[in-house]
């Protein structure tokens, strides 16, 4: 056999793509494998014309970056996403229109043979033939965006031709006949349809078998025209009211986009936990007051949950409302926040809470590389507020970007009970009144549950001046000893001498244990001497 000649096998170099960059910074999802960027529509309220920057869009994606993807994505049973593109700086496509489609379909089999194809369009090139070809590779779930079952309605919104419309919405049978899911998805237009129209859209999905509806609230940014914001405007009260009546006339499932009554599953608790400890100014100890950003979708709702959860905090928690304005116009989710629209609100809210120690911001408003749809890093939030500034996810995750988290060598660590119980005296008999945070930290929650009644922090600082002159800066306890009561409850039992020799108080101090950290939780206290016997 003769020597391979150079250039007998050909090699490419792979550059990575914006599809491979945008999966990446979606964090690799193993259901995610979009194809395209081309649509042949061009809806009202289309997103690709509602962004402040740049998208990528007017192409599709090489057949040798696909296969590079497919070697990189995890096996299993999900469901594989052929139309999505995750943070969103590709444009909404229709994954129907790559000229190898077919071809492409055949690879991804070759590597998940069982799994189902998802694919979003708006139904226009669903005819006979092509349904009848894509069922070859079933299971296949077809989500069809379909907004009135009127042709002439259906060609204005899409700006396409009748022909296109009536292909469109009689493919819903189509897709049931070849033995494949549907998945409807409407976006209410009251201004153009009326509520009537988009009830017997509605209907029109159910009487097809669709095994769930989407519905997504219209949007509309500074960047769309006058006259098309006031075609596509929705009363949110309307919008609501009609998913409730959907959800009472149908039993299938309903998603509900833009849905404020919703409960956020924020784990506020869970947050406010990590808050109460890594703070370079309290030793370790909590971030005195703490500052939720929210986007005006959850900002009602959060501070809500955060109301809720304060009162056993050991620091203050406040909630501020981010504008979009980036986007403007109805848009108000947090996932299309960036960077700017949070540092305007920050320096807002530092004019109100200038002691403002560290901000919270959602996750979600930044990809996995902690960018903003625009390109713009989080950490630059913190650079400019000079601030601590921690992102935060719904499950109560936080990525402290360029904050360090605070702590004491273990050998000073005063974190036994013992050593909080002598950290609380010390603080409480020893630093000057005017420096109070390091011993509000340690308390549990406000208002304090004490033998004078429940005191608010102001009170708790007022009585311990008192007794701090009656008993003395130098006073310590004579005895001393640490019940056991639970595995988070301790009660620490102590005798105090007072100045006046005759005196004797007696304390007790239920501690409560949070995230590894003892605080205190409760103050009871009684006195002997003078007449006066322990109670």
């Amino acid at each position: 056999m003769g020597a391979m000649k150079r250039g007998d096998i050909r090699l490419k170099t792979m550059h990575e793509s914006i599809f491979i960059k945008e999966w990446l910074a979606a964090n690799r999802p193993k259901n995610q494998l979009s194809i395209s960027a081309v649509c042949n529509c061009h809806c009202l309220f289309c997103s690709n014309h509602l962004n402040p920057f740049p998208i990528h869009q007017n192409r599709f994606r090489d057949i040798e970056d696909i296969k590079h993807q497919l070697t990189l994505m995890e096996q299993g049973d999900q469901h594989l996403l052929l139309s999505d593109s995750l943070p969103g700086r590709i444009s909404e496509d229709e994954a129907f229109l790559h000229p190898r489609f077919f071809e492409i379909l055949e690879l991804v089999r070759r590597r998940f043979l069982k799994n189902t194809l998802c694919f979003t369009t708006n139904a226009s090139l669903l005819d006979e033939a092509f349904l009848k070809q894509l069922a070859r590779f079933r299971p296949i779930e077809i989500t069809v965006s379909m907004h009135s079952t009127q042709p002439e309605l259906w060609s204005r919104i899409f700006a396409r031709s009748v022909d296109a419309a009536h292909t469109a919405i009689s493919s819903l049978a189509r897709i049931r006949h070849y033995g494949m899911e549907l998945i409807g998805t409407i976006v209410p237009l009251p201004e153009i349809c009326g509520w009537e129209d988009i009830e017997r859209t509605f209907d029109y999905f159910v009487a097809h078998g669709a095994k769930r509806m989407i519905l997504f609230y219209p949007g509309y940014s500074v960047r769309t025209p006058p006259e098309v914001a006031r075609n596509i405007h929705c009363s949110l009260d309307e919008y609501m009211d009609f998913a409730s009546r959907m959800k009472a006339r149908h039993k299938l499932p309903l998603i509900v986009g833009n849905d404020m009554h919703e409960p956020l599953d924020v784990v506020v608790r869970k947050i406010m936990e990590a808050t109460s400890k890594g703070n370079i100014k309290t030793l370790g100890g909590p971030y005195r007051r703490v500052l939720w950003l929210a986007s005006e979708a959850a900002h009602t709702r959060l501070e809500k949950l955060v109301a809720e959860h304060s009162a056993e905090a050991p620091n203050q928690h406040h909630v501020w409302l981010v504008p979009n304005r980036t986007y403007g116009g109805n848009i108000s989710v947090a996932g299309l926040l960036m960077v700017e629209d949070f540092l305007h609100a920050a320096k807002e809210a530092l004019e109100s809470y200038p002691d403002i120690e560290l901000f919270l911001v959602p996750s979600v408003s930044f990809d996995s590389l902690l960018r903003d749809l625009s390109g713009i890093p989080a950490h630059t939030l913190g650079d400019n507020l000079n601030k601590p500034v921690w992102v935060m996810s719904n499950t109560g995750g936080y990525q402290p970007l360029l904050s360090s988290l605070f702590t004491l060598p273990s050998k000073g660590e005063a974190n036994t009970p013992k050593q909080r119980i002598e950290r609380f005296n010390q603080f409480r008999y020893a630093l000057p009144e005017a420096d109070s945070e390091p011993l509000l930290s340690m308390i549990a929650g406000w208002p304090l549950e004490t033998s004078n009644g429940m005191l608010s922090q102001k009170e708790f600082l007022e009585m311990t001046g008192d007794e701090k002159r009656r008993q003395g800066k130098s006073a310590r306890p004579m005895q001393q000893g640490l019940d056991l009561l639970d595995e988070t409850h301790i009660l620490c039992n102590e005798e105090w001498q007072m100045c006046d020799p005759d005196v004797m108080v007696y304390k007790r101090i239920f501690l409560v244990k949070r995230e590894n950290t003892w605080y205190i939780e409760r103050l009871l206290w009684s006195q002997a001497g003078d007449g006066e016997v322990p109670g």
